[in-house]
């Protein structure tokens, strides 16, 4: 088993299917002996960490009970691993040498990483302790709490963060200065009084040039730990402070401060903490400047010798247009920030790395940057804040996913940087409004640049010369919201290397990225901690903390989109009285959800609104598809299945899938996938209703329908050949073959198509036709038979019985019962495999169908082997055998007789008849590989294993196991048949190797 709790409990086995537990009180008895980090637990302490101070009578048996009950969920995950939770004395364990536990790891990587470096290896450590902490996932048993828990975080969380000081002192040592300035910026955000942090982002704001900088960020860290503790920073912190003011030049580091190597010491005990991080750029101020402010401008005027020598001075007078004598104005036009702003550290951290490259660029090649100008950072990976980064950035993503309320926020972190000003203009590119033309978006930033309105140009090809004059010696941050092309933004972008550009649009705006080189940066639904946290900010953490699954659920309806989730908090903040979970409750009537996400006095703002807007600037084929992807069951399709959708081929639907995609109605996921999300599908759906007529939606659903069918009935004619099939109608002129030709390519289709298969039976059960509803459950069983998705195996049988019935179609539900019965007795539910077969039999009977009988009599075989009546299964093979062989050639099932010809000789290896079974086995090997069915082949190589381990040959034993194993690898490479041959190795004690050695158990 693999154990993760750094961050959200987590328990997987070892190919990685992860193990649901039953139930809080399990998952607290599990994070007490995963703190224990291998070493046994007694009881009365795992009563403490269950229920802490009010456990009930029963308290010690009912954690033998949840004992007992993890004990079988490990077993029933991996049968044949080695024991998981062992009784010791008056306690429990886990041997840890025996799995794996993230937490361990962790620890031990960074002590590996601290060696490393003590022997000079700076750069293999920094990568080491980088490795190590990428293994948090957030805090320690997230979700999880108690006296016993927060404790057993404490240590953790401290080696976490010296861990990542050790990291920060490595990476300046390596010269990593400039890149390490937006990660240190949140570490001291959310560390504000951890000094050695704050050591290291002064020492890496000055080696950048930024000494100015390092100074505020330690008049702030003084004055907040006088205020909150009434102490003085360290002796180390007070020497570098002083060589920054003086000499410039740092200190020698002392003991504990930035640049003084890992600790050898343990970590000593702090507060717990919580450790995701989140970056916030702190502006500096400017010393020596005055600001005026007038009529919405800032009017700010250098003093000479007074001025900081690390910012740009803004000239007084002078610049194209200006007016002599007038100082030139400073624009600062950016609209407020939202006080709710949460989350999205990353999009911000990748935004700090951008504009690290246009910090540092000069102003003109007569006014150099003041300061120190280092080079490029040979640590840094390329990206937005490499060397070779372009002066614009392309923020992109759908409508209400927070596009604006990003840039706003983070243009006001790092507004002074920019001294001189902030452009800004909302484009209107969807919107209301018909979209602004860029000559009138000039013209109001040439008069914020103090150009007259008279002496404004006319001819917009010069107002955008005369704009580009302005900027050419000045750092300026110009924000484009809301653009509706890269033509609307491309006569607006500055010329000069010091400005920055940042846009916002609903569109991909390609056009920018590959002309004018903007780094794009696409923002997608917030991750579900975020969600939560920003409907945490807007109606009160005690509110939020009395309904936690409320609320979590209330994140999920608003499908993590900002907007929805900013408009049902809001809603629920006026309303105190009512609760999370009634509001999540009308929300969940889907007919009614976009109406609810709406606020009264303000429809532009309502989700609804501002879908419209993007929807109605679609092309019509792009309308019409999607209005059609509504319809798909599930959220995601592929372009061959939207094709299906429309009645077209791939060729012709693809292009209008990336018109979608570009819109942000849609998102590709990459190759041949693409997701609507939830909101978004509703949209979709409303839209259908509106505007396309019952006949073509239906006429859309039975062509998805029949493509996968097709689809299905193509696979399973490679897994399982020879098989006989059921009729199908031919498709339409509209359908193409699936892509895939061997028995390894359809089951990777089945795999990848596995979800949405299930989403289509449900849908069709539900919603007709009854036909697809039995139909293609009858067609997967060539995929299900060998599949581990045993649960929806069973559910997807009983939906084909129970539409055949509805039908009143006795051939489909004589095939649906039959192959509910294999469902159930590979769920071991033996009795009621027996009541279903009985049912089949009696159908195939009264229509004459001695194939489907003799399929019934087969699998009354395999019931008996499930109950140990090995003699029994014996005759039933026969019979069923002797059946199949009587019916003509073109009628009989092939693949069938193969079947029952091996399981013969399984029945007669258990019933003891040696020589029986190596005949029938081996017969059965000979006609699985003259048919070409790799299946079959492994499953017959992994039985003759099996026939020679009974007979005391351990060596041939083990080389029909690895034979069976290479044809598992060489074609299907099923996870399900290579996991049970793997065990068949281990219980012969063969060295079989770990299964990442054979390659990836799926394929």
């Amino acid at each position: 088993m693999e154990f993760a709790i750094l961050g959200p409990l987590e328990v997987r086995t070892r190919t990685g299917n992860r193990i649901r537990l039953g139930g809080a009180r399990q998952e607290r008895l599990l994070a007490a002996l995963l703190l224990n980090q291998g070493g046994a637990v007694p009881v009365p302490r795992l009563v403490d960490a269950v229920w802490e101070d009010r456990p009930p009578a029963t308290a010690d048996r009912q954690v033998r009970n949840l004992a007992g009950l993890l004990r079988r969920a490990f077993r029933k995950a991996d049968p044949t691993g080695p024991p998981v939770l062992l009784t010791d004395g008056r306690g429990y364990r886990i041997p840890l040498d025996d799995h794996g536990l993230d937490s361990r790891l962790f620890a031990d990587t960074v002590a590996r990483s601290r060696r490393t470096a003590a022997a000079g290896q700076q750069s293999a450590a920094a990568a080491g302790l980088r490795q190590a902490l990428s293994l948090w996932r957030g805090p320690v048993l997230d979700g999880l709490d108690g006296q016993l828990i927060d404790s057993g975080a404490v240590p953790l969380d401290e080696l976490r963060l010296t861990a990542w000081e050790d990291c920060l002192d490595l990476d300046a040592a390596l010269g990593r200065h400039r890149t390490s300035i937006p990660e240190l910026t949140g570490l001291v955000a959310d560390h504000p009084l951890r000094e050695r942090f704050v050591g290291q982002l002064m020492r890496a704001l000055h080696a950048s040039g930024r000494t100015a900088d390092a100074l505020t960020v330690h008049r702030r860290f003084t004055g907040r730990l006088a205020e909150e503790l009434g102490l003085d920073p360290s002796p180390e912190l007070r020497r570098l402070h002083l060589a920054l003011l003086t000499a410039g030049v740092d200190p020698a580091p002392g003991p504990g401060s930035a640049g003084a190597g890992p600790p050898t010491g343990p970590p000593a005990a702090a507060p717990r903490t919580a450790v995701c991080r989140t970056a916030v750029p702190r502006t500096a101020a400017r010393p020596g400047g005055s600001v005026e402010e007038r009529g919405g401008t800032a009017l700010a005027v250098a003093r000479g010798a007074g001025a900081d020598p690390g910012r740009e001075a803004v000239p007084r007078e002078g610049g194209p247009g200006s007016r002599p004598g007038v100082p030139v104005p400073v624009p600062a036009q950016l609209p407020p920030s939202l006080a709710t702003f949460t989350g999205r550290e990353a999009e911000l951290a990748a935004l700090d790395a951008f504009t690290e490259a246009t910090a540092s660029a000069p102003t003109s090649a007569h006014a150099p940057h003041p300061g120190p100008h280092p080079g490029p950072d040979p640590g840094a990976a390329p990206g937005p804040g490499s060397a070779s980064a372009a002066r614009i950035c392309a923020v992109s993503g759908s409508a209400g996913i927070g596009k604006s309320a990003l840039v706003v926020q983070w243009a006001h972190r790092i507004r002074g940087r920019f001294p001189g000003g902030q452009l800004y203009a909302d484009l209107h590119g969807y919107s209301a409004e018909p979209p602004l033309t860029p000559h009138a978006v000039l013209a109001r930033f040439l008069r914020a640049l103090g150009v007259p309105g008279e002496q404004v140009p006319a001819v917009p090809e010069e107002a955008a010369a005369l704009y580009r004059s302005m900027l050419a010696d000045r750092r300026v941050l110009v924000v484009l919201d809301n653009a509706r092309s890269a033509e609307q933004v491309r006569p607006l972008l500055p010329a000069a290397p010091a400005c920055l550009t940042v846009v916002t649009s609903r569109a991909g705006l390609a056009g920018l990225t590959a002309r004018d080189g903007a780094r794009p940066l696409t923002l997608d639904l917030m991750p579900a901690p975020d969600a939560v946290a920003l409907l945490d900010r807007v109606i009160g953490t005690r509110r939020a903390r009395s309904e936690p699954a409320a609320v979590a659920e209330l994140a999920a309806v608003c499908g993590r989109l900002p907007l929805a989730l900013a408009i049902a908090a809001s809603r629920l903040a006026e309303r105190p009285g009512r609760t999370v979970a009634d509001h999540v409750a009308e929300l969940r009537d889907s007919g009614n959800r976009l109406t609810a996400l709406a606020i009264d006095d303000d429809a532009a703002s309502a989700v609804r609104a501002t879908l419209d807007l993007s929807y109605r600037t679609l092309p019509a084929a792009a309308r019409t598809l999607f209005r059609l992807l509504a319809l798909a069951p599930g959220s995601g399709l592929t372009a061959a299945a939207a094709a299906a959708l429309c009645g077209e081929r791939v060729a012709v639907v693809r292009p209008v899938l990336d018109q979608l995609a570009n819109a942000h109605l849609l998102t590709h996921e990459g190759g041949d996938q693409y997701r609507l999300h939830d909101l978004l599908r509703l949209y979709a759906a409303e839209r259908a209703a509106a505007e396309t007529g019952r006949a073509v939606s239906t006429a859309a659903r039975e062509r998805l329908g029949t493509w996968y069918l097709h689809h299905a009935d193509a696979a399973a004619r490679l897994l399982t050949p020879q098989r006989r099939r059921i009729p199908l109608g031919a498709p339409g002129p509209w359908y193409e073959p699936p892509a895939f030709t061997t028995a390894a390519g359809a089951q990777r289709w089945c795999e990848s198509e596995h979800g949405r298969l299930l989403d289509l039976v449900r849908s069709a059960a539900e919603h007709g036709p009854d036909a697809l509803a039995w139909r293609l459950p009858v067609v997967l069983w060539s995929h299900w038979f060998t599949s581990p998705h045993l649960d929806d195996r069973e559910e997807a049988a009983r939906l084909a019985v129970a539409a055949a019935v509805r039908a009143d179609d006795r051939y489909g539900e004589g095939q649906a019962r039959n192959d509910l019965a294999t469902a159930l007795g590979a769920l071991g539910r033996h009795d009621e495999m027996l009541a279903e077969l009985r049912l089949a039999r009696v159908l195939f009977a009264e229509l004459g169908d001695r194939v489907g009988e003799a399929r019934t009599i087969g699998n009354l075989g395999d019931h008996c082997l499930g109950t140990g009546a090995h003699g029994q299964a014996r005759l039933h093979f026969q019979g069923a055998l002797a059946l199949f062989r009587a019916q003509p050639e073109e009628q009989r099932d092939d693949w069938a007789v193969r079947v029952c010809e091996t399981n013969l000789g399984v029945a007669a290896m258990l019933a003891g008849r040696a020589r029986e079974a190596g005949e029938h086995l081996y017969r059965a090997l000979e006609r699985h590989r003259s048919t070409g069915d790799p299946v079959l082949e492994s499953i017959t190589l992994h039985h003759l294993g099996d026939h020679h381990r009974r007979l005391g040959r351990p060596a041939e034993a083990a080389a029909l196991l690895r034979q069976s194993l290479a044809v598992l690898d060489a074609t299907v490479r099923n996870p399900r048949l290579r996991a049970e041959v793997l065990a068949a190795l281990a219980r012969l004690g063969e060295a079989a190797g770990p299964p990442d050695a054979q390659g990836p158990p799926g394929g």
